[in-house]
């Protein structure tokens, strides 16, 4: 992989603008994992993150998408193995670090998460930050 597909939010002299761009593994934010991603939920986070209408990216340009989920393409840490399904929800992912937006995404080994037996990356995306931040509101409850 040499290139692949990203949406990207700049902020273009003060107007943010999100678009569709060619990426590299060398322009993404840091971390030991790289996950070839399949599934990103969509959340108002990341409608208020792509417009510019609630400053939610601290910086640009950035890679929005608050979780994602799919397959580790490669990793520097032992805890997490390429082949295994992973999803990342939360920490700084699509608003200081690149997110979910992209066909790849790298993160922080600490980040990762392994996909429960039985669950499946589109599961996992369905339920989303939405549904997870919702399961933990009633179980506190």
């Amino acid at each position: 992989m040499s290139t692949f597909q990203a949406f990207r939010v700049v902020d273009d002299q003060g107007a943010v603008q999100g678009r569709v761009v060619d990426a590299t593994l060398d322009e993404l934010s840091g971390g030991e994992v790289v996950i070839a991603a399949s599934y990103s939920s969509v959340n108002y986070k990341d409608a208020l993150a792509a417009t510019g209408a609630g400053k939610i990216i601290r910086r640009f340009p950035l890679i929005p998408g608050i979780d994602v989920a799919g397959t580790v393409e490669s990793s520097n840490d032992s805890r997490v193995r390429a082949g295994d399904e992973v999803l990342v929800t939360g920490y700084d992912l699509g608003v200081g670090h690149d997110g979910g937006y992209s066909q790849y995404v790298r993160v922080p080994a600490d980040w990762v998460v392994p996909i429960p037996a039985g669950l499946g990356a589109f599961d996992a995306m369905a339920i989303g930050t939405a549904g997870f931040t919702a399961a933990m509101s009633i179980a506190e409850l």
